[in-house]
């Protein structure tokens, strides 16, 4: 009897919140894409362009942002595609264009806060701290991730994109 009271309690709770639940999915799978990327993209550049690191980050920073928004938007799209289909089977322009918008403030804002936590994080530890410069890498990876999921999640909520 409590388990299948716990079960129900899960499925009303996915139920209500099914659409959050995929949206953070999407930023998990999304985000895993693009880290195991760039470890073959930076690698790649740094045979290439050895020495140069500015161009090197520079291609890191271009690639992460190109896979991460592209999966994102793929993996998005495919979790919401009913949405966007009206009930005669033609799809819904306008219902997309308006979510596009919303999606769009949310990605940007996100990454101005992801990026802004990043830059920010990663000189205060060096000034502050002698740690290896991996652990910096971490820490603030995961600071950056962090507010990233916090901003966009308070921006799906402010724009309505789940109404």
């Amino acid at each position: 009897m409590i388990k299948n009271s716990c079960i129900r309690s899960i499925k009303q709770f996915y139920t209500k919140y099914k659409d959050i639940i995929l949206f953070n999915k999407s930023i998990v799978i999304a985000s895993t894409i693009t880290a195991i990327s760039d470890v073959y993209i930076v690698s790649l550049a740094a045979g290439v362009f050895s020495g140069n690191y500015i161009f090197i980050a520079t291609i890191s920073l271009v690639a992460d942002f190109l896979v991460y928004n592209v999966s994102f938007l793929i993996l998005f799209f495919v979790d919401n595609k009913n949405k966007y289909i009206n009930s005669d089977g033609t799809k819904n322009k306008k219902k997309i264009k308006e979510d596009s918008k919303k999606l769009l403030t949310t990605l940007g804002i996100s990454e101005i806060s992801y990026l802004t936590t990043k830059f920010l994080s990663v000189f205060v530890i060096f000034e502050i701290t002698e740690i290896d410069p991996y652990l910096i890498s971490i820490i603030t990876t995961i600071m950056s991730w962090v507010s990233y999921i916090i901003i966009a999640n308070l921006m799906v909520k402010k724009n309505k994109l789940f109404h």
